[in-house]
């Protein structure tokens, strides 16, 4: 389960149309041949890529349904940056964020279109280094993966 301390209170995230309204309204950014995936697929792969920025996102659209009662941005930076100096690092938090997008059955067929077609990029690349690349980087991808869905327990 997905949750985070902000101040004295524990919120869970949701994952489903206001989550996805807002990762399409604030996180929905042009990939490097100017196209947009959709804010869900660049806050899923950036969590994949264990980017800090885009798990304060996450939590920015998890919490989206509460709202006028939903904690600022800020807030939930402060929670994030509380939780890694409590615990040595973000992991925990990665890979319960990571797991809500992967498992959610509102998002599933989304995140397997996504797994698709980065498979179907290792057929790309026009010579062998940038084939090489390409694997490498969808290895790495799968090595994430299995990282952030592994069944650990939170430490408290």
């Amino acid at each position: 389960m997905a949750t985070l301390t902000i101040g004295e209170k524990e919120y869970e995230a949701r994952t489903d149309f206001k989550f996805e309204k807002v990762a399409n309204e604030k996180y929905n950014e042009e990939d490097s041949q100017g196209n947009k995936q959709g804010g869900l697929i660049n806050i899923y792969s950036k969590l994949l890529e264990f980017d800090i920025l885009f798990l304060s996102a996450f939590w920015d659209c998890a919490l989206s349904h509460l709202k006028s009662e939903k904690p600022s941005l800020e807030s939930i930076e402060n929670a994030i940056l509380k939780h890694i100096e409590e615990n040595g690092d973000a992991d925990q938090l990665f890979k319960d964020a990571f797991r809500k997008l992967d498992n959610s059955g509102f998002f599933k067929q989304k995140v397997k279109k996504y797994w698709k077609n980065l498979n179907l990029m290792s057929d790309f690349g026009e010579t062998e280094n940038e084939k090489k690349a390409i694997l490498e980087m969808i290895e790495e991808a799968k090595e994430n993966r299995k990282f952030l869905t592994e069944q650990t327990t939170r430490q408290s």
